[in-house]
């Protein structure tokens, strides 16, 4: 295939999102209220999946990039803190809102994916599961096109990872999506502490205890 038919197929295909992404505007007027009832009306409800590539420049990092569907509200990993955010669906349109996650800081590589997906996430119009099996969402940033793809890992919940961390016997001040208490953990006793914003299921906190904790992680 020579130059010319190769981007002749890309035009191709920008067009056929574009003609795509007007029939999303309407969608979305009728959906601005709602929020998915059931896994009929929403094929994405109840499950995981990770991005493995997008449209942009930039390289994805060995840490993943996740999102998760509920009923009303879709979490997941933007490379380095965990998010939150309402969306909607209907066919195959999709609308997220305002995206909160928590302030830990990375390397700036790790940083900067965070950064871009969630601003993609925040831009999402229309989705699609391919014929793979991978769910694609096409999004606009800056005026710009683009698309998302990811695998999905929820068949991957029961594949767990076990190891050992150690909490500090004291909890600090840190802020994620509001002020809080943090605790602190590590995973060798000779590392520096780090700030844990969330929850360890079965954990219940004392303060005044050094505690070395066996725990089981969902592999990546």
């Amino acid at each position: 295939m020579n130059s010319k038919h190769r981007i002749k197929k890309i035009i191709q295909g920008v067009t056929f999102i574009s003609i795509a992404l007007v029939s999303w505007g309407q969608s979305m007027r009728a959906i601005a209220n709602e929020t998915p009832s059931d896994s009929i009306s929403n094929p994405l409800l109840e499950t995981e999946w990770q991005l493995v590539s997008w449209t942009e420049k930039q390289l994805l990092t060995k840490e993943n990039s996740t999102i998760m569907f509920e009923k009303d509200r879709l979490s997941g990993s933007g490379s380095c803190n965990r998010y939150t955010a309402g969306y909607a669906v209907q066919e195959n349109a999709i609308k997220v809102g305002l995206i909160a996650s928590t302030r830990m800081a990375c390397p700036e590589e790790i940083m900067n994916q965070e950064m871009t997906f969630l601003s993609a996430l925040e831009g999402a119009k229309i989705y699609s599961i391919n014929s793979d099996g991978k769910l694609q969402i096409a999004y606009i940033k800056q005026k710009e096109i683009g698309i998302m793809t990811f695998k999905n890992i929820s068949d991957d919940n029961s594949k767990m990872l076990e190891k050992t961390v150690y909490i500090a016997p004291e909890t600090v001040n840190c802020v994620g999506v509001a002020p809080q208490k943090c605790l602190q953990i590590k995973e060798n006793l000779e590392d520096d502490w780090t700030f844990f914003y969330g929850t360890i299921e079965g954990f219940n906190y004392e303060p005044g205890y050094f505690y070395q904790l066996k725990i089981a992680q969902k592999k990546n």
